[in-house]
């Protein structure tokens, strides 16, 4: 058997090697000048790059190259999944190690990670089962009607979930939208909307949003399941919809942007552009952002009035990410094929800063963190000043 060090050695490599790059025989200045240069080459982002956004480094952590392939965060955790499906639990706000653990075998799929702080358990969503672990240690602990720490799923998962009190409202590989009583043990509904689940499903209050490949949007009560309404669409949805208690806004295949009342389903107003949308809106505040292809970002009234096509506040041709988070009074953006990031005004729509992440494998935005899983196994954790 092998001991407990080698088991976490690879993941217990908490400080970065400053190599010999540093000159030992330089003054102070120089040496912690040379320590800058030398973060801003290893790291996803350097401390210049990330003061420029407006961000600061929270901490940074050192894993084997290669050693990940998916990141979730949950409830001020954060969970990394290896190739060999072992999940590794860390603290969001300090990146404190906490534990790894087995999470499935060389088949099962994982879709998500979600930790329940309440009763402090780990729910490890697989795409026919969830295996529940102890928060605290990450062993497995049973579940209350099944007394084991497996429960399987009446209907394959397709996308992550949302919880929604005592339940996990996922989206099935048939077009259906499940809930289960994760607590219990076992499903308690399930209502097919369409074909396979395009996006996972997301909350506007007590009403559940989901989507089918085949174009169809529809809207769900959260506590019974029962359908509230569904419209067709010419082409299936891109990306999450945003949510606000009242509305929904849906960027589409279809090149449409709607915003949609969450309880009845009609529209407040649609906006046409000239490409299909391939990314979801986000809304701050009173403003609606959606990336289009082609023309850049775009700020949209949330609420315009009497404006059934919608109100374009500016356009930012020089900005190609979707917006991801804020950072004081402005935008943080990435664009996902080009590796960037940009700082933008909210009020005007100029870049104020841009920078390059160097070899980006992972990236997730939570809570007013930005998390960065570098190529060489480098994993950064950046502050902003809001979330999206």
């Amino acid at each position: 058997m092998c001991s407990v060090f080698s088991l976490l050695a690879p993941y217990l490599a908490m400080a970065l090697s400053m190599g010999p790059g540093v000159d030992s025989q330089l003054d102070p200045a120089a040496r912690n000048e040379a320590r800058v240069e030398l973060l801003e080459r290893q790291m996803p982002l350097g401390p210049r790059s990330a003061k420029a956004l407006g961000m600061s480094v929270q901490w940074r952590k050192q894993f084997d190259v290669d050693s990940f392939r998916a990141m979730y965060t949950s409830n001020g955790a954060v969970f990394l999944i290896n190739t060999n499906n072992e999940v590794v639990m860390f603290d969001l706000k300090d990146g404190r190690y906490k534990w790894i653990s087995f999470g499935g075998g060389a088949s099962d799929m994982i879709i998500d990670v979600v930790y329940v702080p309440e009763q402090d358990k780990v729910l490890v969503i697989r795409s026919n089962s969830i295996l529940t672990l102890a928060g605290g240690t990450g062993f497995p602990t049973l579940t209350k009607a099944t007394q084991s720490s497996v429960q399987p799923l009446d209907w394959l998962a397709a996308t992550p979930g949302v919880m929604f009190r005592d339940t996990y409202i996922y989206g099935g590989l048939s077009g259906e939208i499940a809930w289960q009583a994760w607590d219990l043990g076992f499903s308690s509904k399930a209502h097919r909307i369409g074909r396979r689940i395009a996006e996972p499903p997301v909350l506007a209050g007590g009403i559940v949003i989901a989507s089918s490949r085949d174009g169809v949007l529809a809207a769900l009560d959260a506590s019974s399941g029962s359908l509230l309404w569904s419209k067709k669409l010419l082409d299936h949805i891109s990306g999450e919809p945003a949510t606000s208690n009242r509305l929904i806004f849906v960027a589409s295949r279809d090149q449409h942007l709607r915003a949609i009342n969450a309880n009845d389903g009609k529209g407040r107003w649609s906006r046409l552009f000239e490409q299909p949308l391939q990314s979801g809106p986000t809304l701050i505040d009173d403003a609606v952002y959606q990336q289009v292809p082609n023309t850049g970002l775009v700020k949209l009234e949330a609420l315009p009035t009497n404006a059934p096509e919608g109100v374009v506040t500016w356009t930012a041709e020089d900005v190609s990410g979707d917006v991801i988070a804020t950072a004081g009074e402005l935008l943080l953006t990435f664009d996902p094929i080009r590796n960037v990031l940009q700082t933008v005004s909210a009020r005007t729509g100029s870049v104020d800063a841009t920078a390059q992440i160097n070899r980006l494998s992972l990236i997730n935005a939570e809570d007013g963190m930005l998390l960065l899983l570098g190529g060489n196994g480098e994993l950064e954790c950046l502050g902003t000043a809001g979330r999206h």
